[in-house]
């Protein structure tokens, strides 16, 4: 289990640079309590349990070229992903109907699923949200895992925690916030515009008729 938070961070460490720390939070953080770190064990463990879950994605700066938001439906047993994509910067961003899954990522034009390229390797970190058992906590608490503080979101207050790097190895960027119910919010890549994935209240879409998305499915 250790090992799967671990290439979470490993994901978002080969694609994206830590460019400094919110306020209210520390730069190295504390050693993990034991109520915390089973609180960490439980998380993915918990989005697994909600059943399927709405997702705003942002990639890159709101003026950057490539700047890509996504508001997706995910079935985090299929590993499958719903819903649209804003590509460009925000200003004219064009929107797409998309699809995706571990190995594919497909357009929908003229009421067809187009396949493309490869899924983003940083988008791809979207499958690893959720697990179907929970993490061994006492790993947790004895890898580089690090409570970064408390901060207020939206009127409520949310615990900070950064992934276990590889191996120790110190590249670990990735940061989880949980609600007070211990409920995952967000994922982050350790800023806010590089990655940030917003886990939502909102009603999850159903899965289009006719989509089809390879060995996912299983």
């Amino acid at each position: 289990m250790r090992r799967m938070l671990a290439a979470v961070a490993a994901v978002a460490a080969s694609v994206l640079l830590l460019t400094g720390c919110q306020v209210g939070l520390s730069d190295e953080g504390e050693p993990l309590t034991v109520a915390q770190s089973e609180l960490l064990a439980q998380t993915r463990f918990q989005v697994a349990s909600r059943g399927d879950v709405v997702l705003h994605i942002s990639m890159l700066a709101d003026d950057d070229v490539d700047h890509r938001e996504y508001e997706v439906t995910l079935d985090p047993v299929a590993h499958a992903a719903w819903g649209v994509m804003l590509r460009g910067p925000s200003s004219l961003a064009v929107e797409e109907t998309v699809a995706f899954s571990p190995t594919a990522f497909l357009r929908q034009v003229d009421g067809q699923w187009q396949s493309e390229a490869a899924l983003d390797s940083a988008l791809s970190v979207v499958f690893a949200l959720a697990a179907d058992r929970p993490e061994n906590a006492q790993l947790l608490r004895q890898s580089d895992a690090r409570h970064l503080g408390e901060v207020e979101v939206d009127g409520e207050q949310q615990q900070v925690f950064r992934l276990p790097s590889v191996d120790g190895g110190g590249e670990a960027v990735t940061r989880l916030w949980l609600d007070g119910d211990g409920r995952l919010r967000r994922m982050d890549a350790g800023d806010d515009e590089r990655l940030v994935i917003l886990l939502t209240d909102d009603a999850p879409l159903p899965r289009p008729a006719g989509l089809e998305l390879g060995d996912a499915d299983g």
